[in-house]
């Protein structure tokens, strides 16, 4: 897997070993990254970070800063292994590991964020974002940023993502052969 584009690019990231990661193709990322255009400046919060190939795929190409969670310690060592390997690069961003779990928003409530991408394990997405987007904290600390959610692409996954009441603005999406939810958070 590799870096798509900004300063970065071409760098050879590491994965974890096993089937628990499954990091977004890197077509889905370029077009998905693509489509949301210019993110020069702008904070990311990358929940069930995996690899951490997103939120480094958003410093290659000019964020401000990352935040990246991660219940997995393995995980969480090969994510300390490729943020050495971007800032060797001359990436110049500010870069955060919250090893925890994704699903308690108050770990990582105080982080700033234009951009909030979740990529949960397949078999319990829906019901992390029934749980997250419900969420008194996170909708209060993450109220107008843009949360992109990448969809399983099991039968019957997109059904699990149609309540947007959470949104200003939300709908379903594929990008690059990736399904995604993309809505802006609404306060409560």
């Amino acid at each position: 897997m590799r870096i798509i584009a900004g300063k970065a690019r071409n760098l050879e990231l590491n994965v974890p070993e096993g089937i628990g990661v499954r990091p977004t193709s890197g077509r889905g990322r370029k077009a998905l990254l693509d489509s949301l255009g210019e993110l020069e400046g702008c904070a990311v919060l990358d929940l069930f970070s995996g690899s951490g190939a997103f939120a480094l795929e958003c410093a290659s190409r000019g964020a401000a800063e990352v935040t990246m969670v991660e219940l997995s310690s393995a995980h969480i060592a090969v994510i300390r292994e490729n943020c050495r390997k971007v800032e060797k690069t001359g990436v110049d961003t500010a870069i955060r590991i919250l090893q925890g779990d994704a699903a308690n928003t108050g770990l990582y409530a105080g982080a700033a964020a234009d951009l909030v991408f979740a990529d949960p394990p397949y078999a319990d997405s829906g019901n992390f974002f029934k749980k997250i987007t419900s969420d008194p904290v996170f909708r209060k600390s993450f109220a107008g940023a843009l949360l992109v959610w990448e969809i399983p692409d099991t039968p019957g996954a997109r059904g699990d993502f149609l309540d947007t009441s959470a949104f200003e603005e939300g709908g379903i999406r594929s990008l690059g052969g990736v399904w995604f939810f993309i809505g802006t958070v609404k306060s409560l």
